[in-house]
């Protein structure tokens, strides 16, 4: 024992010997949860500040096992601040959180809060009322009126899918509702995410994004998620698909509708492709409903171009907007606003043709330019509707030219088709319905009539048991039985259009039925859909397209050239389509329309069967009558108008003058004082930056001799010599006193003093000698001080106050105006041409009309028997002579046998 007290001791003693100290060792502060306290009711933000003030003061330690809970949490708020709604605005959000967007940039295709468009509501949106109601249903019936929903304890959808093809509305509708719901001091998030964003090429990052954009729509209920595109984030899972596509198809599926509560989370999806979605999301729950966005019908058309025309003046007439929807069959919604941009600058393209030659600005009189129907007729040649771009769409109205020889076919056979297919009736209620509200429509033929003798459907306590089981006659509850008189009922129906080859069956009757019959679906079965897709069997597009049909009735089968498709097909297609339609339930208002170009009596005993004598329209050559208004008004009308006149140059081409330059845009009161605030503060970090140069170069010895004015009473003629004197004092206070807005200025000065330096003190004495070489000294140190120490992108600012508050504060410094140009000289001596031009008188116009009317009884005999596809041609000869001498006044020379006569005398040709 006393040896080691003696060990002991040596080692103190050692110890103490030691000429330096050991490190002292921080005691390692554990972490403790922060005390529960009462955090405001403004949403996540105020929780996730408190925090992550907390955790950071942690993380100043080094690392700890026992931390690293604590450093998921805060990287879990990290990222769920990343993941941001798109409608919130500035003053909505923390402070700091539209920068951690900027940083974030698109890899969250989050979208900055200012591209969101909040002008567009429900009223913006035309021809979607039924939408629009549903949508009020799932997402702002729930925050006005909770009370209900708390009644019957129940959860509104949660779900929905806009499928329907290009530009019909699915995203402008989405933007409606996040702006509906965002209004006053309701808030609702909105998230968008456009087709594939989600995906990654790391392994589980794709479902952690999906995982995290839940959490905080969660956190930040209520709110709703938009899928644009969704079939490229959740395509239907297959072998064939690849395995990371079907985990994130999985992972979608489970936060829609897994074992954790959703909350006030809406899920909106939008494709194109509906057959692209995997089926498990189309199912309640998930997706609850699914609305089809299909091309609007006339009433919607209408409604359409209201909109967009709505803040014109002056405003269309209304008959002028029911002709011009009528005309564009085929238009989807961004057709329709492209088609009134389009009119507008035919308009302007029409009154100012001037301004296309020409870069300056103009004057022009915007009062002037009115549209008219010819600016709305050359927007209609020029654009393609998006639905036509790809496969033109069956239906086309008849053509005018067509209309005196086939109008009497066409009113027989939709007459004929009401009465086969009566579900057409429901487009003339829709037209003649004013009311947008289908609601208040469909509540106008009420039920309560049946419903007067119908037993209660709630639980009743009085009487006792025994006479409940004495009651012998039960009356069902539920009424499923088909009233005639409430909704029209059909048989299987189908409609033939058959006549002999030409008779225009295929080619304008047949477009122009399916033209009456635009609100319902149209799908084609012939040969081209049944052998375009390689990859498919005939007999798997038959099928395709019976289901599809089947899917959204009432729709339509439309069946071009039947004969000939039923003689190309073979045996195995003909008995599948037999046994699809065969399988069709008889009362679904499925309708069959089918054209052949062969007479009834001679098409195949399978085909006849299909249709009895009341679903056939046999066709006929056209009459006499048809045949005489068809050619009148080309002969008769066309044949004798006088030559195009030139547009007059004078009022087309008038001399414009230059447009005086506007100038910068007047500010606000709350903007020119921010702006201000600005500029002073920028400015007031150019005079330090200053100050702190001329102090430097003031204490400087070399340059003491210029920090002070010269002494007048020791150098009498200075003022003499030099007549702007200038030193480093001068300076000084010339910054004290905001002279200085750019450091140019600043370097002027400097550069005087050098000058004056160098002119003053001529090169002959030794003591001048010095004085010059200080003096360039001075201007070389300035400008090297002023070169490395200020940052260019802060001198471009100053540059730029200073023009501002020039433009702002002295409007003579405004640019001279050019005068005219070149141009406008050589404009005026063209007007001055044309207006010699304009007075003389144009020839008369000879026209024979006697021999015009017996050519027009000439070709009503000669095409006697004619077929529509000859008489068609027989057109068009006409048209070509007619256009051939459109710039002869002597209408005389259009006749003789050099011309129309001779084309008639050989009509047999054309048989």
């Amino acid at each position: 024992d006393e040896d080691d007290e003696g060990d002991e001791a040596e080692e103190a003693g050692e110890e103490n010997d030691r000429p330096y100290n050991l490190r002292q060792r921080k005691t390692v502060q554990r972490y403790e949860a922060p005390p529960i306290g009462t955090f405001s009711r403004h949403g996540i933000y105020a929780q996730t500040v408190f925090i992550h003030t907390h955790l950071l003061e942690h993380l100043k330690h080094p690392y700890d096992p026992q931390m690293f809970p604590c450093l998921m949490l805060l990287v879990f708020f990290l990222l769920c601040d990343r993941c941001l709604p798109m409608n919130l605005r500035a003053e909505d959000l923390a402070s700091g959180v539209l920068r951690d967007r900027v940083k974030v940039g698109a890899s969250l295709a989050d979208v900055d809060p200012m591209n969101l468009d909040t002008s567009v509501k429900f009223d913006s949106v035309g021809g979607l009322s039924h939408h629009i109601q549903s949508l009020k249903e799932m997402v702002v019936f729930p925050l006005l009126y909770p009370e209900v929903f708390e009644k019957f304890k129940i959860q509104p959808p949660r779900g929905c899918l806009f499928y329907g093809p290009p530009g019909t509305g699915k995203t402008l509708v989405a933007r409606a509702l996040a702006n509906e719901c965002s209004q006053g001091d309701r808030k609702v998030s909105f998230f968008m995410r456009k087709g594939a964003d989600c995906l990654s090429k790391w392994v589980g990052e794709s479902e952690r994004q999906l995982r995290l954009l839940f959490d905080q729509a969660y956190l930040m209920r209520p709110s709703i998620i938009f899928f644009d595109e969704i079939d490229g984030l959740a395509p239907v899972r297959s072998s064939r698909q690849d395995q990371i596509h079907s985990s994130i198809v999985s992972t979608l599926l489970a936060l829609m509708d897994g074992l954790d509560s959703r909350g006030e989370i809406v899920v909106i999806g939008a494709t194109n492709r509906l057959d692209s979605i995997d089926p498990a999301l189309r199912r309640p729950g998930r997706f609850d409903r699914e609305f089809l966005f299909n091309l609007p019908d006339k009433k919607a058309r209408k409604h359409i171009l209201e909109i967009h025309t709505r803040d014109w003046s002056p405003k269309l007439a209304e008959p002028f907007i029911d002709e011009l929807a009528e005309k564009c069959v085929g238009y989807c919604g961004a057709d329709i606003k492209a088609l009134c941009t389009e009119a507008a600058l035919a308009a302007l393209r029409r009154r100012y043709p001037q301004i296309y030659g020409s870069s300056q600005r103009y004057q022009l009189d915007v009062g002037s330019i009115v549209l008219g129907p010819q600016d709305f007729g050359r927007a209609l040649r020029s654009i393609v509707p998006a639905g036509q771009r790809a496969l033109a769409p069956p239906g086309q109205a008849l053509s005018c030219v067509l209309k005196p020889l086939l109008e009497p076919t066409l009113t027989q056979t939709l007459a004929c088709l009401m009465r086969v297919f009566p579900h057409a009736e429901l487009l003339c209620f829709s037209v003649i319905s004013d009311t947008d509200n289908h609601l208040l429509v469909e509540d106008s033929y009420s039920e309560d009539e049946e419903c007067l003798g119908a037993p209660s459907i709630y639980e009743t306590h009085s009487g006792s048991l025994k006479e409940a089981s004495s009651c012998t006659t039960h009356k069902p509850f539920l009424h499923f039985t088909t009233s005639a008189y409430r909704q029209p009922t059909s048989y299987r129906p189908r409609l033939l259009l058959t006549g002999p080859q030409g008779a225009g069956q295929s080619t304008h009757l047949a477009p122009a039925v399916l033209h009456h019959l635009e609100k319902f679906t149209v799908h084609r079965l012939d040969l081209p859909t049944l052998y375009s897709v390689s990859a498919k069997t005939p007999e798997e597009s038959c099928a395709q397209v019976f289901r599809e049909a089947r899917r959204c009735v009432p729709s339509i089968i439309y069946m071009s050239h039947i004969s000939d498709w039923w003689e190309a097909i073979s045996e195995t297609v003909k008995s599948s389509f037999l046994t699809l339609l065969q399988d069709v339930p008889s009362f679904t208002p499925l309708l069959i329309l089918a054209t052949s170009e062969t007479v009834y009596q001679q098409l195949p005993d399978e085909v006849t069967n299909l249709h009895s004598y009341g679903e056939v329209v046999c066709l006929s050559m056209p009459g006499e009558e048809a045949r005489r208004k068809f050619f009148s008004d080309l002969i008769l009308v066309q044949a004798a108008k006088a030559p195009p006149h030139r547009r007059k140059t004078v009022s087309a081409l008038e001399v414009l003058t230059l447009a005086e330059d506007p100038g910068p845009r007047q500010l606000s009161p709350e903007e020119q004082q921010r702006l201000e605030e600005q500029e002073e503060n920028t400015l007031r970090e150019l005079r330090l930056f200053l100050r702190d140069v001329t102090k430097r170069l003031a204490t400087d010895k070399r340059f003491q001799i210029f920090s002070k004015p010269v002494d007048i009473e020791e150098v009498s003629d200075y003022l003499e010599v030099i007549k702007q004197p200038m030193d480093l004092s001068a300076i000084m206070m010339k910054i004290d006193t905001h002279k200085y807005m750019v450091a140019k200025d600043f370097l002027v000065d400097i550069d005087l003093i050098c000058s004056n330096a160098l002119e003053y003190n001529p090169d002959k004495d030794p003591g001048d000698k010095i004085i010059r070489h200080r003096a360039c000294s001075l201007k070389d140190t300035a400008h090297a001080m002023i070169a490395s120490e200020l940052d260019p992108e802060f001198d471009r600012m100053c540059e730029e106050i200073k023009e501002s508050c020039r433009k702002r504060g002295d409007p003579a410094l405004q640019a001279v105006l050019s005068p005219g140009c070149f141009w406008c000289d050589a404009y005026k001596s063209a007007v001055g041409l044309e207006e010699i031009v304009e007075l003389l008188p144009p020839p008369a116009l000879v026209v024979d009309h006697q021999r015009l009317k017996a050519l027009l009884e000439k070709v009503v005999v000669k095409s006697d028997g004619f077929s529509v596809d000859h008489l068609e041609r027989v057109y068009s000869v006409l048209s070509q002579c007619i256009y051939q001498h459109r710039r002869d006044y002597d209408k005389t020379r259009l006749i003789p046998c050099s011309a129309m006569e001779r084309q008639v005398e050989h009509f047999e040709t054309f048989l």
